[in-house]
């Protein structure tokens, strides 16, 4: 399932998300601000995602390749470009704290570089799988911070990006499949929040008799319960109450 993520100075401390491996290879900062600007984030009032196609299809460029490429091209003073998270058929590599602004949307000072985060999709192999794995990064990303919604590159600066999403005119799809996740992972972590005191309901009334079939209410512990359960428990109370009261009356 997906779930809200652990970030700690801009580092995503989870291992996985839902089951695909995060891995950290963040750029160091070699003092020019070509990769690493150094200038903050700020993710309480940061607007979202802006995905992005690599532009690579050679079969080595993955996620990790691409972050390592970063490292040189922040060595190098030559370029102004970033991204924080690099996604492929297999993982998911951090090669930017989110914390911190990146530029990434071709919009210079606009929303779009200081206000999002920049998830890049590798080309390299199985795209519709490092699709995926995009949408499951995106959904666990506004599971941790609501507000966010999901943007295009397209979006900031017109660039034909992300060109393979965009190409298939499937960017309506690719948004609407990441909300089905964050709805989705809503209902399962309600779920969980709702079990622990529906089952002390359940132990309750099995320690007073209420009920006689334990397995059959903890199997159907998150259906409704059918009118003649509720008279039947109701009586069943009434009905202790009443012994209980005359037992008290008699002296016992």
């Amino acid at each position: 399932m997906i779930k809200k993520l652990t970030i700690v100075n801009g580092i995503i401390e989870d291992d996985l998300i839902d089951g695909i491996p995060v891995k950290k290879r963040i750029i160091t900062p070699s003092g020019k601000n070509n990769v690493r600007t150094l200038i903050p984030l700020d993710l309480n009032s940061a607007l979202g995602i802006t995905n992005h196609n690599t532009a690579n299809e050679s079969p080595t460029a993955d996620d990790e390749m691409h972050a390592k490429y970063f490292q040189t091209v922040e060595n190098a003073d030559e370029t102004y470009i970033g991204a924080h998270l690099f996604v492929d058929a297999d993982s998911i590599t951090q090669a930017l704290p989110i914390n911190e602004i990146a530029y990434h949307a071709g919009d210079g000072k606009g929303d779009g570089n200081r206000r999002t985060i920049a998830v890049e999709i590798c080309e390299n192999g199985m795209i519709l799988k490092a699709e995926e794995n995009a949408k499951k990064l995106n959904a666990a990303l506004i599971l941790t911070y609501p507000q966010f919604k999901v943007y295009k590159h397209q979006d900031w600066s017109g660039k034909y990006c992300p060109r393979v999403i965009l190409g298939r005119n499937a960017w309506t799809d690719f948004v609407a499949d990441i909300e089905a996740y964050v709805h989705s992972a809503g209902k399962e972590t309600s779920k969980s929040m709702e079990t622990p005191w529906k089952l002390g309901g359940i132990e309750y009334a099995r320690d007073e008799q209420f009920i006689e079939d334990y397995e059959y209410w903890l199997a159907n512990i998150n259906n409704s319960m059918p009118a003649w359960a509720v008279f039947l428990i109701v009586q069943k109370a009434v009905e202790k109450i009443r012994e209980e009261f005359r037992q008290e009356k008699e002296g016992k």
